[in-house]
Order: C-alpha cells, then sequence, then structure tokens
C-alpha cells in the first residue's frame, strides 16, 4: 500500500494494517459504516481502501433484512461481551452517542458463519457468553431476521479539541484473527483522527490491541469514579513521526490491581515528576499472571 501525504494519520503510521483488514475479508467478515446521512460527507468512506457498507440508521429503505434490528443486535451482543464489567451500552446510548454526532464501525458475519463461530468458539472472558449467543440465535430465528450478525466494533466520540477523538467502546467476538484491532483502524482512519484519548483498565486485555498503535501515555493514572476499578485515561498521538519497531524496556511492571502503586504514578504525574507510557504488547504474563509493562520518564 502506498501511503499518501492526504491519508489519514492513523494510515501514515500504520501502513500494514490494510493487509490485515483484507485477511478478515477472506473470513466472510463484512464491515458496516453506521452513522446518519448529516455525518456522512465528513467521514473517510474508504479507509485503508477498503469500501465501509454504509448504515443510515434512519434509513427505512427494504433492502432485505432490517437495519434496526441489526443496530439492535450491536447493542444486544456489545453488552453480552462488557457485561462482566458492568457497563453493558443502553440503547438511548447508541443514539445519542454514536449515531447522531458520530459513527461506529461495525464488524459482522453472515448468520450461518455466525453459527460457525459461535459452535466452535471458547469465550474466555465469560463462561456464560456461548449461551447468551445462543439465545441470541434463538431470537432470531424467532423474529425471522436474516441479515447479518454484529461480531465487533469500535465507538469513538469527537472532541471539543479539534482533530481529537475519544474511544469508548472497542468489543471482538473474534480476537484470535484480530478483529478488534482492524475494526480500530478502520474506525480512527473513518473519523480522520489526529490524537485518540480513551479509559480502559489495566486489567482489560483490550489493552493489546490498543498499543498495536503505539505506546500509549497515561494523561490520568487512576480513575475512582469510573464504573471499573483500576480505570486510567490514555492518549495515542498520530501526529507526531512514526516511530522505529524497537520497544523500549519498561521500567517496571504494573499489577493492574496495585491501586496504591496508580495513586502514587498519578501524584508524580500531577506534580510534573514523571510522564508514563504502556508499552507494547499491553500485558506480559510473570509466573502466570498478566502485568502491565510501564516506561517512566522523568
Amino acid at each position: 500500500m502506498t501511503v499518501q501525504p492526504q491519508d489519514p494519520p492513523v494510515e501514515v503510521h500504520f501502513p500494514g494494517f490494510a493487509d490485515h483488514v483484507q485477511g478478515l475479508v477472506g473470513h466472510q467478515v463484512e464491515f458496516f459504516l453506521a452513522s446518519n446521512e448529516t455525518l456522512r460527507s465528513h467521514l473517510h468512506e474508504t479507509p485503508y481502501g477498503h469500501k465501509l457498507t454504509w448504515l443510515d440508521f434512519t434509513d427505512t429503505a427494504d433492502k432485505g433484512w432490517s437495519t434496526r434490528e441489526f443496530l439492535n443486535l450491536f447493542n444486544v451482543i456489545n453488552g453480552i461481551a462488557f457485561g462482566d464489567r458492568g457497563i453493558p451500552m443502553p440503547q438511548w446510548v447508541m443514539v445519542d452517542l454514536i449515531l447522531m454526532p458520530s459513527a461506529a464501525v461495525i464488524a459482522g458475519l453472515p448468520q450461518d458463519a455466525f453459527a460457525e463461530m459461535v459452535q466452535r468458539s471458547t469465550f474466555r472472558f465469560d463462561t456464560d457468553v456461548k449461551q447468551h449467543l445462543r439465545a441470541v440465535q434463538d431470537s432470531m430465528r424467532e423474529s425471522g431476521y436474516t441479515g447479518p450478525v454484529p461480531v465487533g466494533g469500535y465507538c469513538a466520540a469527537p472532541s471539543a479539541a479539534p482533530g481529537t477523538w475519544v474511544g469508548w467502546s472497542l468489543w471482538s467476538l473474534m480476537p484470535a484473527v484480530g478483529l478488534g484491532q482492524a475494526a480500530k483502524a478502520l474506525a480512527l482512519s473513518a473519523y480522520q483522527a489526529k490524537k485518540l484519548d480513551g479509559v480502559t483498565q489495566y486489567d482489560n486485555s483490550a489493552l493489546k490491541v490498543h498499543t498495536r498503535f503505539g505506546p500509549l501515555k497515561i494523561l490520568v493514572a487512576t480513575v475512582p469514579f469510573h464504573t471499573s476499578p483500576g480505570s486510567f485515561v490514555y492518549e495515542s498521538d498520530f501526529t507526531i513521526p512514526p516511530a522505529g519497531a524497537a520497544v523500549p524496556e519498561p521500567s517496571f511492571l504494573l499489577d493492574p490491581f496495585d491501586y496504591e502503586r496508580q495513586a502514587a504514578m498519578q501524584k508524580a504525574i500531577e506534580a510534573g515528576q514523571s510522564e508514563f507510557y504502556v508499552l507494547p504488547p499491553g500485558h506480559l504474563a510473570v509466573d502466570g499472571k498478566a502485568f502491565v509493562p510501564v516506561l517512566e520518564l522523568s
């Protein structure tokens, strides 16, 4: 893929993601860009050279399957994926924070491919996920819905800072083939984001995806007000020159549940004493336990 100066910043940094997206298309994954017509001209519909399927949530035209039911399934399955963290997405949030002011990239599978995936998969994040997904299949059969089924997606909201977006929902039922990474890459290109801020947790497996976009600068090391313990605020900056392939050695490995250490990091940030970065690959296993590799710069 030849990268031109006018390409979205994330594509300048990570041009190789284009091949990854094409590989997922080979797995029968179709990527949708869900929003509304008033925003369409402001979104890049061919990220990484891949044409996204446009989906206007207000459109009532008959295309053989229901847009409303597809988006409802996105909401339901998103809730299943995040259920163990207690942060399922209310329906009004989907409308007010994604489909009206922003857009979501949603990955979908044909129903037969979805059924095969559910049958063969072992979902590590919740022992009840397969049971819940089978209930979704039963619901689709009862309703007569024949369209694609969401299996992952990424959502971000525009910030008051021009060019900065705030990511707030990344999920995937197909982590083994890098679906989450592809959804995030396509969305950041569609948004033409220059910077990305977000909140995640030190124990969240999504760190493995987030750090594939480079080290994460920790803006706020602990967010006690958040619903999920161990939350922190990070930033990815796509305006700086792309870094080399070499990843620096971490200054220390952070226990995701060491809240005292996280509070001390926040004090150091507030005092201007240190900057902290979460390094790839996001988690390192030591004696069977996951730790977060952190670089500290004084």
